[in-house]
């Protein structure tokens, strides 16, 4: 297995166009586009871009035993991501969020976390048998993991003692966990790629080489980088460093974005791309998310990609 996503797993019901900032009165009707029923978190969207790039991934973590849960396991197995390490819970319902997509492509959201508060370290340890066999374990999202993230420097502890050869990379949401909590998860992470926003809020820096040298203090080795939005990203593995800049596209809607880049850098990484060429990779594929309705319909397959880069 080439990668494992562990951490949410959510249904997302994608509206568009919403105009949110002005809501019709109440017990009013505002008409929209469409109404879709698709997959969403890190798991889902990272999962989804990376098999379409034709990584072997698998998705780890816990749904609730429900239809919503139902469905999104069909949707990951239909688009090709293992789903033997998704567990089934009654004690909550499905992870889910309303995406309120205004014309433009922005967007907000309206979530209930359901299942996700139930991750803790016994749920990471379980999914062990699926992360031995990978070469990267992405855990996502630094900030909406609330009874993990204490335990998060041990159980990677264990996992690396468990499969050395395995990387393990750590995504963020905006805003992100406390400084504090994320100092002892860092030396445990080998990768690590917050947005400009997220990187600000935890280094407490607004320059990206600035924001890496503060994270670099407590993680020696490995690569960081800082997503840019329309910018591109910028990529520090320790020796060098690169801005790489944003593709030119028309945007649609920017919902996964920056769960698709990662998927894009992690399947580089396991293609042995150069730090720049890895970055224009990433950046390719985030920007195709961009192109279409939800997080995974613009992803091309990874020689199209490629192509474009």
């Amino acid at each position: 297995m080439d990668a494992a996503i562990f951490g949410l797993i959510v249904a997302d019901l994608i509206a568009e166009p919403m105009n949110v900032r002005q809501p019709p009165p109440p017990g009013g009707l505002h008409l929209v586009n469409s109404i879709t029923l698709t997959t969403g978190g890190n798991v889902c969207n990272t999962g989804v871009a990376m098999a379409k790039l034709g990584m072997k991934v698998a998705a780890a973590g816990l749904v609730g035993k429900d239809v919503l849960g139902v469905a999104v396991i069909d949707r990951l197995r239909e688009s090709g991501v293992d789903t033997s390490a998704v567990f089934a819970t009654d004690k909550a319902q499905t992870s889910a969020t309303v995406v309120a997509v205004e014309k433009g492509g922005e967007r907000c959201f309206f979530h209930t976390p359901g299942a996700t508060p139930l991750l803790d370290a016994a749920a990471f340890r379980r999914c062990f048998p699926m992360f031995r066999q990978c070469a990267f374990v992405q855990v996502g999202y630094f900030g909406l993991l609330p009874t993990l993230t204490p335990d998060l420097p041990q159980v990677l502890r264990e996992l690396h003692i468990e499969a050395p050869k395995t990387r393990i990379a750590l995504d963020t949401v905006n805003p992100p966990a406390q400084w504090e909590q994320l100092e002892p998860i860092l030396p445990h992470v080998d990768i690590f790629a917050p947005s400009r926003t997220e990187a600000a809020a935890l280094t407490g820096d607004t320059a990206p080489a600035k924001m890496v040298a503060a994270l670099r203090r407590h993680m020696k080795t490995g690569l960081i980088g800082i997503k840019l939005d329309a910018e591109g990203c910028y990529l520090d593995d320790g020796s060098h460093a690169v801005v790489v800049p944003a593709a030119k596209i028309t945007v649609v809607d920017t919902t996964g974005a920056g769960d698709t880049w990662f998927g894009g850098l992690l399947t580089a990484l396991h293609r042995n791309m150069p730090l720049e060429k890895a970055g224009r990779f990433a950046n390719r594929v985030a920007a195709d998310c961009c192109t279409a309705l939800g997080a995974s319909a613009g992803i091309r397959t990874f020689d199209e990609t490629l192509q474009r880069i």
